[in-house]
């Protein structure tokens, strides 16, 4: 992405959190867990809640459709 973006300063994100920094739809990431950031493996677990660190998702938002479809056809 060449658009600069300004990512909130917290320690975890939730899916939905992530979702909505990246304008990528929430129910589609449910549905094809390759969108979502570390493929939807959650970097801990808040509440029984999927949260991704600063840096996972700061790394995540940077990648396009087309590379996070690459990392999930490696299923």
């Amino acid at each position: 992405m060449s658009e600069s973006f300004i990512l909130p300063k917290k320690r975890y994100f939730t899916l939905r959190e992530a979702c909505d920094l990246k304008g990528l739809n929430y129910k589609s990431s449910c549905n094809r867990t390759f969108l979502q950031p570390n493929g939807g493996t959650p970097d801990a677990l808040v509440g029984g809640r999927k949260v991704f660190k600063y840096e996972t998702i700061f790394s995540w938002i940077e990648l396009g459709d087309d590379q996070l479809s690459m990392k999930g056809s490696s299923k």
